[in-house]
């Protein structure tokens, strides 16, 4: 690699194709592109996410993943983000050559930043869109490692003098030794234990250290299926607001109604059965109340469409944030990481229905500071949660006013971390001390 040039810094971005991975990637990547440092931003993966980091100031070169199901005993997961990138990879890295980055920055689950780092010896940073290292739980390195991988690894040792698996890595996850930059607050986060999460620990332990808490990333550039809302009826919002009415919104994200429709989610067989279980004992709890205005996601993947009450609004997808930061007095949520942190930035109380993966320490964080209520058991919600109970914990949460106090609380705790602005100041002055 030759040295930076004089006019600034080159930053190359990994993202991975999710929403939820994606959005708090945007402002960093527009603060980024704004910074005195920083000369360009290149972001490079699926074509389809070009708009987006466009929009934010980068440029975007296309190389589309490969999509091809796993064999058996390899996760969906660590097949789509060590395997199946190995098709990519040389195309990948030959393009990051033309571009001469300074520094890395990319997604924890995106293999192709950990490469690139490694082939040009570049500081990089892994931007980790949960509350922490720990949050993943002991679970998820048992469902994502197995002897099967061991060729991938073969192969990238091959490639580029990389063996992720020999040297620790999970073949999921590709923390950068530099910087883990984590989009939420020290004290409701995670880190691994060696007593209670001890594979876990092993695995991330030499990283202790490297994680910057910044608070959440969230900027007006977005991907995701009905975040602009151009056609929602908020006039019949408007009108329930104007009649006094409670606005609970309702939904599961997209990884629990999307990528894991097939997969156990929260006790269920699968994500669409916790769907269309939860659904029925929503309608059970709120249809047809005079009091309660109802607004759904169902995401695009409901075995049938049912007869919905006079008092709900549904649609396959929403524009989350506009009904959170106008209208939503309580929010049903699965607590996927940005869903939890729109909630308490619009100071809107939750109703915890986690389904999978950091879900459940998101909603155990939540309701530890008050946010959040759950009259279930959080560990097995398809079991255990009931129209009765969850009529109960809405009434609760619009009848107690602590709940929202205590997003407020923790909004202004989060706010103060610095965000997107001090993420970038964090991956500038990475490049700028090889200066």
């Amino acid at each position: 690699m030759s040295p930076p040039a004089a006019s600034g810094v080159r930053v190359a971005v990994f993202p991975i194709d999710a929403v939820g991975h994606v959005n708090p990637l945007l402002p960093i990547v527009q603060a980024l592109a704004a910074h005195p440092a920083v000369a360009q931003v290149r972001s490079f993966g699926a074509g389809s996410l070009g708009r987006a980091f466009t929009a934010a100031g980068a440029g975007h070169v296309a190389v589309e993943p490969v999509a091809s199901p796993p064999p058996p005993g390899v996760s969906e997961l660590a097949y789509k983000s060590f395997v199946l990138p190995l098709a990519v990879t040389e195309r990948m890295t030959a393009r990051v050559a033309e571009f001469r980055p300074d520094v890395v920055l990319y997604d924890v689950f995106c293999v192709h930043g950990l490469v690139a780092a490694r082939v040009f010896g570049l500081p990089s940073a892994s931007l980790v869109t949960f509350p922490g290292y720990g949050a993943l739980g002991e679970q998820f390195v048992l469902q994502h490692t197995g002897d099967r991988l061991a060729s991938a690894s073969a192969r990238y040792r091959e490639l580029y003098g990389l063996d992720p698996l020999g040297e620790g890595f999970l073949p999921v996850l590709f923390p950068s030794p530099d910087l883990s930059i984590v989009t939420a607050i020290e004290s409701l986060s995670r880190q691994p234990d060696a007593a209670t999460t001890p594979r876990l620990h092993a695995a991330l332990s030499r990283h202790d250290g490297t994680c910057a808490f910044v608070g959440p990333s969230v900027g007006e550039i977005r991907i995701g299926s009905g975040h602009s809302g151009e056609s929602f009826p908020y006039e019949v919002l408007d009108a329930a607001r104007r009649a006094g009415r409670s606005i609970v919104l309702f939904s599961l994200g997209t990884v629990l109604t999307g990528f894991r429709l097939h997969s156990p989610v929260g006790g269920a067989p699968s994500g669409r059965a916790y769907l269309t279980a939860l659904l029925r004992h929503l309608v059970g709890a709120l249809g047809d109340r005079d009091d309660v205005l109802v607004v759904a996601a169902t995401g695009s993947a409901l075995a049938a469409e049912p007869e919905w009450p006079d008092n709900f609004v549904v649609r396959p997808f929403l524009p989350q944030r506009e009904i959170l930061d106008g209208y939503a007095d309580a929010f049903i949520t699965h607590h996927g990481m940005n869903s939890t942190t729109e909630s308490i930035l619009a100071g809107v109380p939750m109703i915890s229905v986690p389904g999978a993966g950091d879900q459940l320490p998101n909603a155990e964080i939540a309701i530890a500071g008050g946010a959040a209520l759950a009259l279930w058991d959080l560990h097995d919600v398809y079991a255990t949660l009931t129209a009765d109970r969850l009529a109960r914990a809405v009434r609760q949460v619009l009848d107690e006013p602590s709940y929202r106090q205590a997003c407020l609380t923790l909004r202004d705790r989060m706010t103060a971390a610095g965000g997107a602005p001090r993420a970038a100041q964090l991956v500038a002055s990475l490049a700028r001390s090889r200066l």
